[in-house]
């Protein structure tokens, strides 16, 4: 297929999937029927074959946005863009910006949000995501983050994912049900140390004023953990990597994430 043809398909699926999102945010947020499933719409979405394949064309464009954004990124890495169904883990009203390598909130208050897609990527690359890899990841928002990194560590591979928004773990759980090698759990990330301690690989998903000691002391030898450290305005994103015993920091640039909400959180320098 020539650029010309590929430009002009996507177009025509980027302006049907703006009619659906039109539809999809015409929806009433809350059931009407007595006894309905808030989770409807949800599954409704997961259903529609048109809106899958109109997504799925409407993401080409996407890769060449991302890659000239951020990358160069892996083949592995841009397939999972086209590969996850993004439409899914926004919120139903923002499915029409679903292939766009933006940001969307998951809720009116600003505090949760479906990361840019070259964001998930470019922390992935810097966490040298690979497959067979044992991920965690703390901030689950959607699930779009864990479903990225199911693709890139593939079935011998596995990720845990921690979400302190109970509302949010709950949507992201029936999300994630076709992945089997992501498990996703609800609770303040500090709090649960003991259940993803020892994970060689550790992305963080908000932002920290600095990276606590104890989650540090989790990162076993040879493991790595990245993190967007810093307030806002002034956010870099850090690796740290246990070598030897001695933790080895290195910044990969300015980032923009949501700001830490765990109630458990210690704030130390890092």
């Amino acid at each position: 297929m020539n650029d010309r043809l590929v430009s002009s398909e996507v177009r025509k699926a980027r302006e049907r999937l703006s009619q659906l999102g039109r539809w999809y945010a015409s929806r009433p947020r809350e059931p009407r029927r007595p006894g309905a499933d808030p989770n409807d719409i949800d599954a409704l979405i997961a259903a529609d074959r048109d809106l899958e394949e109109t997504a799925r064309t409407a993401r080409i464009d996407l890769i060449a946005e991302v890659d000239r954004r951020a990358g160069p990124f892996e083949a592995r890495f841009l397939s999972a863009l086209i590969d996850v169904p993004r439409e899914r883990f926004v919120r139903p009203a923002d499915i029409a910006e679903s292939s766009i390598d933006t940001p969307l909130l998951l809720d009116d208050e600003g505090l949760a949000t479906i990361s840019a897609p070259h964001a998930y990527l470019l922390s992935f690359r810097v966490l040298g995501l690979k497959p067979g890899d044992r991920v965690a990841e703390l901030g689950t928002g959607s699930g779009y983050g864990a479903a990225l990194a199911s693709h890139i560590v593939t079935a011998s591979g596995s990720v845990l994912s921690v979400e302190i928004d109970e509302g949010l773990a709950r949507r992201a759980r029936l999300l994630l049900a076709g992945y089997p090698n992501v498990q996703a759990t609800s609770g303040d990330a500090a709090e649960m140390l003991a259940i993803w301690r020892g994970f060689e690989r550790i992305t963080v998903t908000f932002a920290v004023d600095a990276v606590p000691q104890p989650w540090l002391d989790a990162i076993p030898e040879g493991g790595r953990m990245v993190a967007p450290v810093g307030r806002d305005g002034g956010q870099r994103l850090l690796r740290v990597d246990r070598v030897s015993g001695d933790l080895l920091w290195s910044d990969h640039g300015a980032v923009r994430y949501v700001r830490n909400r765990g109630r458990g959180f210690l704030t130390q320098e890092a």
